[in-house]
């Protein structure tokens, strides 16, 4: 079975959520980059907890709960159901179309890779996936992006 369709039109905001302003005034979306739609959900999603938002009170992964658990295996498998199952939560992506690995990176650290197969289109440019690196600390209860979209 082939990967579903992923290419979306939104706003375009930073990494720290503010909206981006084009060269001519103009608010950007994602027009040009479909998969950016797509980015900057998984990434709102991950770092969000449910009830952060008005509109959707389920979205969010609640990662926050796993500060003072130990750096093991289990604790890693447990994060990475809870990022899976808020990013197939109401549909948004199909389990089947998502990959997540992860490696402890320091005693209170844990990086997960999140892999999206999407279908090729003409608008994304024939991309058959996205990719995303996370680290989790847990310690200090923050996500940060290790690297953007691969």
């Amino acid at each position: 079975m082939s990967p579903q369709v992923y290419d979306k039109n939104d706003l375009a905001w930073t990494s720290r959520g503010d909206y981006v302003v084009a060269h001519n005034g103009d608010i950007m979306d994602t027009n040009t980059d479909p998969l950016r739609s797509l980015y900057q959900e998984v990434k709102t999603r991950i770092k969000s907890n449910i009830g952060d938002w008005k509109l959707n009170q389920n979205v969010g992964a609640s990662l926050g709960d796993f500060v003072g658990e130990p750096n093991n295996k289990m604790t890693a498998e447990s994060i990475k159901t809870r990022i899976k199952t808020s990013l197939t939560k109401d549909g948004f992506i199909n389990s089947k179309d998502i990959k997540i690995k992860y490696m402890p990176v320091d005693v209170d650290m844990l990086m997960f890779r999140v892999s999206i197969e999407v279908a090729k289109t003409a608008k994304n440019a024939g991309s058959e996936n996205l990719k995303i690196n996370v680290i989790y600390n847990y310690s200090e209860n923050n996500i940060y992006v290790a690297s953007g979209r691969t």
